[in-house]
């Protein structure tokens, strides 16, 4: 949202070419209850900036086993338990350091879902535990062959358990986005994504679990890659159907200012890992189909498994061309912003080691279904960059480690009931937007709102 920190702590939004509508009274007006972002509420960032939830999504070990030049092989191996269990370090690291921030400041947790930007960044919890997940299954059960029945059907509950902390993220944050926060088109991010993401991350790593679950039972290995697949038809429509308006947003006034320019990295997340996953899926139904008995019409024909592979495979590389075009309009975005400004590193930027990780996981993987050393090579080398950028945010975030514990005094923010009637306050005179030259936007979006960089990843 687009905020003016002033006296009367106005929220507003871009609405007509002569009227500036308070976020506030919008609501009202439509017989619902009140949304307060005041002074006290969003432009105090201070209390955000050292335990956002995005820290959480920090996991690239996979990279290193799936590695194109030396796949499979020990030294791989051995460099991807070491990533493992240093991701695991690093993410009860940063869960601890906000449980602790919470106790401490037990206002923290109601003030970061009432915020309309850092409430989002809680999808990162469920995504960074999948990452975890996938090596589980891959290197320690599957190459070392550490754990055997009981260890496969642990990572299947917590599979479930993530499904149903994802489901939070996926429906609670977009009910709050709808009934509790303010949000407008020149301060959309690509965070708006995050919630709806965790389903189609969630569905990949169904699929990975159903593979070691086939060796026991063959019913439930169905079933899992069923409830995947729901999944991801869910997270990919409803994002699909975010991005569609992200797309007007960046055409209608330009990429986002400042650091909020890294957020259009994010849906290389969706399209990346919803390619990655409709592989998989389609890979494992393929070897299930038969093993399960069944009356249907559809999977008794002798062409069925075979047919789902092939409709599978090619929406996968639909899905990774996507995931191309972003990453472009991402470069773009980014060289556009660094020639004006330089960019500060924030935790923030733990939100772009995912999306990156799982584009160059994704190459891999189709280099290996179609054989192709073209993907081969743009994997590696995109596999590389991702390893260099984890390096360096992992180097700045553990220089930033003791301000974690930090606590700053806050203000009380209202409750509904005492929140500021915006019918008596007048609007603030400010310049149409639409008569604005796109320059003269972003400065308002940016300069001009203090803390509106802090409101988005960066």
């Amino acid at each position: 949202m687009v905020q003016i920190s002033s006296e009367s702590s106005y929220v507003y939004n871009f609405k007509s070419s002569s009227t500036w509508l308070s976020g506030d009274l919008s609501r009202e007006s439509r017989g619902e209850e009140p949304c307060f972002h005041g002074k006290n509420a969003i432009d105090d960032i201070n209390g955000f900036k050292e335990d956002h939830p995005s820290t959480l999504g920090n996991s690239d070990g996979m990279l290193f086993f799936a590695f194109p030049y030396g796949q499979g092989s020990q030294p791989m191996a051995i460099l991807s338990l070491i990533f493992y269990f240093l991701n695991i370090c690093l993410f009860v690291l940063f869960h601890v350091s906000t449980l602790a921030r919470f106790v401490l400041e037990p206002e923290a947790f109601i003030r970061q879902l009432k915020h309309p930007s850092y409430s989002l960044f809680f999808s990162c919890y469920p995504m960074g535990a999948t990452t975890i997940l996938n090596v589980s299954i891959n290197v320690i059960y599957a190459y070392y062959g550490i754990g055997g029945r009981s260890f496969v059907y642990l990572i299947w509950a917590l599979w479930w358990i993530n499904i149903a902390v994802s489901a939070l993220c996926f429906w609670g944050c977009t009910y709050l986005m709808i009934t509790r926060h303010s949000h407008s088109l020149p301060a959309m991010t690509a965070a708006w994504i995050l919630p709806v993401v965790t389903f189609v991350v969630a569905s990949s790593t169904g699929a990975i679990i159903a593979e070691a679950v086939r060796g026991f039972s063959a019913h439930s290995a169905f079933i899992t890659v069923t409830v995947s697949a729901f999944l991801l038809t869910l997270g990919l429509l409803l994002a699909s159907m975010m991005l569609t308006v992200y797309i007007l947003r960046l055409v209608v006034y330009g990429f986002p200012p400042g650091l909020s320019v890294l957020s259009v990295f994010l849906p290389l997340g969706v399209s990346a890992q919803a390619s990655y996953s409709i592989s998989l899926i389609g890979a494992e139904f393929q070897s299930l189909i038969p093993l399960v008995s069944s009356q249907s019409p559809f999977f008794s024909l002798n062409s069925s498994p075979d047919t789902i592979l092939i409709f599978c495979t090619t929406a996968s590389f639909i899905l990774w061309s996507w995931a191309v075009l972003w990453i472009s309009y991402a470069v773009l975005g980014l060289l556009h912003v660094l020639r004006k400004t330089k960019i500060q590193f924030k935790l923030t930027a733990w939100g772009l080691v995912f999306p990156n990780g799982v584009f160059a996981n994704l190459t891999i993987h189709l280099a290996d279904v179609f054989n192709a050393p073209f993907f081969r090579v743009v994997g590696a080398i995109y596999s590389v960059l991702t390893f260099l950028l984890w390096c360096y945010i992992s180097y700045n975030s553990l220089l930033m480690v003791p301000s974690l514990f930090k606590t700053t005094a806050h203000p009380t923010i209202p409750e509904k009931d005492e929140a500021i009637d915006p019918a008596s306050k007048s609007t603030p005179n400010l310049p149409s937007s639409q008569n604005l030259p796109r320059s003269r936007i972003e400065s308002v979006d940016s300069a001009e709102v203090p803390g509106y960089e802090d409101t988005v990843i960066g």
